[in-house]
């Protein structure tokens, strides 16, 4: 894919956003990603996966030739999947994002609120904290900041495995997996619920079993 395809798509993509009401943080909930990838392909900066474009497309109900056709008629809001017909009335409720810095106690303890839906021996990767944090908290924290808090301050709950991610078409180093070694106990769970001072969804998490 070259770079004048890529600048297309990131003003077809800016078009449709400007259309729907909706941000970069929205379209990085929606598929899953971060601020941080939608924004440089906004700006045309870095590279971007066909997988990732054809995400994109899905949010609007549309497959990648489609979306990325100048000509093809944007689809109506009645048209739209529901979950992004859900992010489109959040952000008009909500209004335009605002970027937050936490604390390191702070953001501990919402991580400990997530792990605490997992059971000893669950595996998970850093990005399915990520994606929890932005459901839940609606904070957007990068991979590598989770990856150090639970290796450095959430370590004896957790323990980094040497097993990696094996996703067909994906280049670069694989991340790896984290598996739960110890129950988060409940007066742990308790002062953490506490510190946040919010409910915490209960929503199902992202989990690779047992080994």
């Amino acid at each position: 894919m070259n770079v004048n395809i890529i600048r297309e798509y990131a003003s077809i993509l800016g078009n449709y956003m400007k259309k729907f009401g909706l941000e970069s943080v929205d379209i990085a909930y929606l598929i899953k990603s971060t601020k941080k990838n939608i924004d440089s392909l906004l700006e045309e900066s870095g590279s971007v996966e066909l997988e990732t474009l054809e995400l994109i497309s899905q949010i609007f109900g549309l497959r990648y030739f489609q979306f990325g056709d100048p000509n093809f008629k944007m689809p109506s809001f009645n048209s739209l999947p529901e979950k992004t017909k859900a992010r489109i009335v959040f952000r008009k409720k909500e209004g335009p994002h605002q970027e937050k810095t936490y604390d390191q106690p702070l953001l501990n303890e919402k991580i400990t609120t997530i792990l605490a839906k997992y059971n000893k021996g669950d595996e998970f990767l850093t990005q399915h904290i990520v994606n929890k944090l932005f459901e839940d908290f609606k904070e957007e924290v990068s991979t590598s900041e989770v990856g150090k808090r639970l290796v450095n301050s959430l370590n004896q709950y957790v323990l980094q495995t040497k097993k990696t991610q094996n996703k067909k078409g994906k280049r670069g180093r694989k991340p790896y997996y984290f598996r739960l070694i110890k129950k988060i106990p409940a007066q742990v769970l308790a002062e953490a619920k506490e510190k946040v001072g919010e409910v915490v969804k209960e929503e199902p998490v992202e989990r690779t079993g047992k080994q």
